[in-house]
């Protein structure tokens, strides 16, 4: 057929020798099956867009068998091959911190049918570099803006289920259908059940109580009321008492801000860490990952080991700064975990034997 083609083909009277890319085109061109124009529909999330959290929500619309496989990359690199199975596609794409450069792709028998690309940046209060996005990155609340396409399947407006009593023994943790018996009721869970699928889990996510922290009544719908303290000291109240009663705090327990440290919804890492405890500290406290932390900078060269050994107090635990310093509040300068009035008094909590 190639050859019939190179042969018969001519403009003006004129045989003209196709190369065979221009040829295989023409084939494709001309014999692939038609493909309605709009068939496919990015609607959310806008370009430029800032994002807080770890995970941004796709919604793709593919509607009359429009497409076969759906590929999503994220920096050049493909992170989800999606087979549709709805006219609308769902689907959450995990965040870097700052600039992430996200193409959906819809492929039609092989051919690739539809591309869109996306920018969003990942802010944080945590990492001073992506802690202010470029100026022409812009936030945007999804909740805000009318969304006809979406409920047909969703229900967009929280419901008085989705605020649960947080505690287990109150509320039960059974299942229902293997998902908890909060997801099971929750109008957020078909939408968000990504942000839970970590190994560690918020109370309120863990039942899907939404409207513990989320105010569905704030003039931005379902805004966290600031500072974070105030939402968070409302279930965390013996905490709220301790650190109250200390004469040094944490700089984000004094201003208010547990989400700098704290995920709020769920993480890789305990007590809802976005990292280690030795890497979020250093991640402010940069000069004390040098490896002359204690000693170091005083009289011994090669200072004092602050992690990846055994805590000789904390049993079980790893060392790291939490082994002398408390992460929130403390009675003793330099935020020292235990009563030591001086270095000393803290070094023999483990050199004991000294």
């Amino acid at each position: 057929m190639l050859k019939r083609l190179q042969k018969n083909i001519r403009i003006a009277d004129v045989i003209f020798p196709l190369s065979l890319p221009v040829i295989v085109f023409l084939i494709v061109f001309l014999f692939a099956p038609a493909y309605a124009e709009g068939a496919v529909k990015l609607h959310y999330p806008p370009d430029k867009v800032i994002m807080e959290l770890e995970l941004v929500n796709f919604s793709l619309e593919v509607s009359g068998g429009s497409a076969d496989i759906i590929k999503v990359r994220k920096n050049g690199n493909e992170i989800q091959s999606i087979t549709p199975d709805e006219a609308f596609e769902c689907f959450a794409v995990p965040l870097n911190l700052g600039e992430n450069a996200i193409t959906v792709s819809v492929l039609k028998d092989g051919l690739e049918v539809f591309t869109s690309g996306v920018t969003v940046y990942r802010r944080s209060d945590l990492e001073s570099q992506y802690a202010k996005p470029p100026a022409a990155y812009r936030k945007d609340y999804f909740h805000m803006k009318d969304f006809p396409q979406c409920t047909a399947c969703h229900i967009l407006d929280a419901k008085d289920h989705d605020m649960k009593p947080v505690s287990f023994n109150s509320y039960g943790a059974g299942t229902a259908g293997g998902e908890t018996k909060g997801a099971a009721v929750s109008t957020c869970y078909s939408c968000h059940k990504k942000m839970a699928s970590y190994p560690y889990v918020h109370g309120p996510v863990a039942v899907w109580s939404c409207l513990s922290c989320h105010d569905r009544d704030s003039e931005r719908t379902y805004s966290v009321k600031k500072p974070d303290t105030e939402v968070c000291f409302r279930c965390h109240k013996e905490q709220k008492d301790d650190w109250e009663s200390k004469k040094y705090t944490h700089g984000p327990v004094t201003i208010g801000k547990c989400a700098i440290c704290h995920s709020p919804h769920a993480s890789q890492y305990p007590y809802n860490l976005y990292k280690p405890t030795w890497d979020l500290c250093v991640n402010c406290h940069a000069e004390k990952g040098s490896g002359k932390h204690v000693l170091g900078d005083s009289f011994s060269i090669e200072g004092h080991p602050t992690k990846d050994r055994p805590d000789p107090v904390r049993i079980g635990k790893e060392l790291s700064c939490a082994s002398c310093h408390s992460p929130h509040a403390s009675n003793y300068e330099h935020l020292w975990a235990f009563e030591a009035e001086s270095i000393f008094d803290l070094c023999k909590k483990c050199h004991f034997d000294k």
